[in-house]
Parts: structure tokens; C-alpha cells; sequence
């Protein structure tokens, strides 16, 4: 039977388009293969015989084999094909190299209106499906929706010359500081191994056990880059927004959080207060306290942030609170937390900016001599490291009266240094500063440098 003949039903399909398409690389080969595989690739067809004589032609390509009629009837001795049919696409005999690419992009568009009608079906079932929470149906049809926008890479490759200029143009601007080349942490040592601080696109974790302070330093982290002007927002599902404004006050003002929380404020603690909430005034840090959220609640509530106030750093806390509808019952949680690493990788790189993830390190660090983090700790999801821009990896290294001395291991760095950097951790204040002390040494009482009060 002539695919031609084969009925549609309603379908986005261009038979034509098809049709020439695999013409095209029946007589040209791999110049046509290669002007259309930029816009499509054997999903997109949906003719049956069509995908299956695209994904046989693509392996002679591939294989760097020459590719016509005949070596593909004897790749595929014992399909059944009607080969009058495929002898009859390479009759029009002229492909120009606009027709080939017009017609790849009316394959991919109709293989994309497809997805999208799929998709509505889906979504249409999830509407009814009451096992969910609202919320979570309408994050999973947001995830599924944003599934049909993601279309073929159509960049080339190009020379390197392209881009040397542009090089010598970024040098200049950060020579003259007009450019900076990261987000500064204002942690100095730190800075300096991550190559000047955050940058966008980049999935940032930072790991340690309990009580540790993982969440003191990332939130830190995010009210620094406010300051400095730049919009950072703090997604938590373990502590509250009213006890993350009581740790901000007290960061910014220096008034110690104990007191914040029993309201026993002395004169000069209300001074201080007030100073910090004027600096909170018109602050670029935006709070969202949301018990259990998922990938699609990040995702969405991530995007909303960008587009209504442009935030450039995003603090997640933490991975393993975050939970996603499980799609059969013997999903392993390991699958889950890997999907969601990845989800929070693609999201940074699609809305360009920094995400902190946060992330609890194994219970058995608990039980060695040298409390230092490895990356084997990372708890229960081995894809962190592999979807890691940078791991940070939180110890107390030492208690103190005036402040703990903490070791931040940097176990991973795409993009500068690993290594150790102490830091000086004030409890009272949740202020984290660089340490003068080393990570080495068990010697008590040394003084430790501070930044400035506003970082």
C-alpha cells in the first residue's frame, strides 16, 4: 500500500514534506542529512515507513557509508517495504538547499502540533484524575506544557575566530569594572576559587548534615546578592518566612536571634532592629514558605519570579523535602531525586540564573574520625555530581564561645578551584564570615577576619 493512501484522522502531517525530505537524503546523502537533522530526527515523521527509512538512512550516514536506494535495500533485506514507493521520492531530482531546510521545519512543526495535542489529552485526563492534589496536577501540566516548547537545537558549529572578539570585548569590561565575572558571596577565599563568585545557568549545592548551617550560609548567600542589588529569592519548606525575616534581622543588624524570637530587647537591640528593617525596605528578596513543593512548584513559581522581578539567585531548601507524584508504585526515591537535580539544571540554564540547592549529607559521616565531607556523602543521589555545577560541603570543625569554626569543603567546580576555605560562623547573629584560622590546626582562641556589616 502507497503511504500516501494511509488514512489521517485529523492529524498535523505533511506527507509532502516527508515525502521530499527523505528524497532529499536518498540522492544527496549526508548534505541533506546533515541541513535537516538540525530540525528534525525519526520522531518527527509520522509516517511509519518514512520514520523507518529516516532512522535506516541515518545509521549510513552516521557509519560514514554512502547513502542511495540500493545500499538501503540491502541494509533492510527482510522489512517490508514497497521500494516503487521509495524508488519514486528520488524522481524530482533537484533539491535545493532552502527547500530541504522549509521542508524540515513544516516536518518539525506539525511532529510539534502533534506533541501538543498529545499533550492537551493528557492534560485534560490529569484534570480528572482526583488522587492529586489541585496543586499538583496543575504543576504537572505546566511541566508537560513546557515539554512541547523545547524544539531541536538549529545553532551550528561555527569557527572559533567568531567568538575571539567578543572574548577581547568581556576582558576589557571587567578590566574597566563594568563586568563582573560572577556573583560575589563577598566570602573572599571563596570567591576566589569560584572564579569571582555565582554564575548564570548554574546548579549550586550545598550540602551538610543537621544543624550544620547549611541554610544560614544559602540564605546568606541570597540576601549578599540583594544587596548588592541583584533580585535572589528563598524557596524554604523546613523553616517559616517569619523565622527567615528573625535570621535576616539578625544578620543585617547584629542583634542576636535568641532575643528576636523571646521579643526581650533591650534599647539598644530596638535601634538595631529598626536600622535592619529599614535596610529590608525595597530589598530585592522575595520569601516563599510552601511545605513539600515539587519540580513543577519551583519550576513555575521560578519563572513567575523571573519574569515579574528578574531574579538572578535562587535558594532551594532543601532536595530531600521535595517530593514528586510517584508514577508507579516501586519508584525508587533515588529516581525521583535525580529527576529533580536535573529538572533544577535545566531550569537554571533555561532562565539563566544561579540555583542553590541544598542537600543533607549521609548519616555515617557522623561516625568517622575526620568529619571533612566527601562526595560519596551526598545522600542518596549519586546524579548531584554528575549535575552539579559546584557542591559545597558543610563541618563543624570546631565549637566555640565566640563562634564556630566551620570548613566549607568545595568538592566540586566546573568553572575554578576545589579545596577547603574556613569560615567563622556567629550563631547569635547567623552571620557567616572568613576565618584566619586553619582547618588543620586545633588550637583555640585565634581571632578570625570579619567582613564589613553590610557584607
Amino acid at each position: 500500500m502507497n503511504p500516501a493512501d494511509f488514512p489521517v484522522e485529523q492529524t498535523s502531517y505533511s506527507h509532502e514534506a516527508e515525502a521530499s525530505l527523505i528524497g532529499a537524503v536518498l540522492m544527496l546523502g549526508a548534505d541533506a542529512y546533515d541541513l535537516a537533522s538540525t530540525l528534525v530526527d525519526g520522531e518527527c515523521f509520522y509516517d511509519p515507513l518514512h520514520r523507518q527509512l529516516w532512522a535506516q538512512a541515518e545509521k549510513l550516514v552516521l557509519a560514514g557509508k554512502h547513502v542511495d536506494v540500493p545500499t538501503l535495500m540491502d541494509q533492510m533485506r527482510g522489512f517490508e517495504v514497497d521500494w516503487e514507493y521509495v524508488h519514486s521520492l528520488t524522481c524530482a531530482g533537484y533539491y535545493p538547499k532552502r527547500g530541504i531546510q522549509q521542508h524540515a521545519e513544516m516536518v518539525a512543526a506539525h511532529a510539534q502540533q502533534r506533541h501538543l495535542e498529545a499533550v492537551a489529552d493528557e492534560v485534560r485526563e490529569l484534570a480528572r484524575d482526583e488522587s492529586l492534589s489541585l496543586e499538583q496536577r496543575i504543576s504537572k501540566a505546566v511541566l508537560s506544557l513546557e515539554g512541547v516548547i523545547q524544539v531541536r537545537n538549529t545553532v551550528e558549529a561555527a569557527p572559533i575566530e567568531r567568538y575571539a572578539a567578543g572574548l577581547l570585548d568581556r576582558l576589557q569590561a571587567m578590566a574597566d569594572g563594568k563586568l563582573q565575572p560572577g556573583r560575589p558571596t563577598r566570602i573572599p577565599m571563596l570567591d576566589h576559587k569560584l572564579s569571582g563568585g555565582f554564575r548564570d545557568g548554574q546548579l549550586v549545592i550545598v550540602a551538610a548534615r543537621p544543624s550544620v548551617g547549611k541554610s544560614s550560609l544559602a540564605q546568606q548567600f541570597a540576601l549578599t546578592h540583594a544587596l548588592d542589588g541583584i533580585p535572589s529569592a528563598f524557596f524554604g519548606m523546613e523553616m517559616s518566612n517569619e523565622e527567615l525575616t528573625n535570621r535576616t534581622t539578625a544578620n543585617l543588624g547584629r542583634v542576636p536571634l535568641g532575643a528576636l524570637k523571646t521579643g526581650r530587647l533591650d534599647h539598644g537591640d530596638w535601634e538595631l532592629v529598626t536600622d535592619a528593617v529599614e535596610r529590608m525596605r525595597g530589598l530585592p528578596l522575595h520569601l516563599l514558605e510552601k511545605h513539600r513543593m515539587s519540580l513543577g512548584d519551583v519550576n513555575s513559581q521560578a519563572r513567575k519570579l523571573v519574569r515579574r522581578f528578574g531574579i538572578k539567585t535562587l535558594v532551594v531548601d532543601y532536595l530531600q523535602l521535595m517530593k514528586e507524584p510517584p508514577r508507579s508504585r516501586d519508584r525508587e526515591r533515588r529516581v525521583e531525586l535525580e529527576e529533580i537535580t536535573r529538572g533544577m539544571k535545566q531550569l537554571a540554564k533555561q532562565m539563566g540564573i544561579t540555583i542553590v540547592l541544598l542537600s543533607q549529607l549521609n548519616r555515617s559521616i557522623e561516625s568517622r574520625t575526620n568529619p571533612r565531607p566527601v562526595m560519596s556523602d551526598l545522600k542518596e543521589c549519586g546524579a548531584i555530581e554528575e549535575d552539579a555545577d559546584v557542591i559545597l560541603a558543610l563541618w563543624t570543625h570546631r565549637k566555640g564561645e565566640c563562634g564556630d569554626l566551620k570548613g566549607c569543603a568545595i568538592l566540586k567546580n566546573r568553572d575554578g578551584e576545589t579545596g577547603d576555605v574556613p569560615l567563622h560562623f556567629e550563631g547569635a547573629y547567623q552571620r557567616w564570615t572568613e576565618s584566619t584560622e586553619s582547618l588543620r590546626s586545633n588550637t583555640q582562641g585565634v581571632t578570625t577576619k570579619r567582613l564589613a556589616d553590610d557584607f
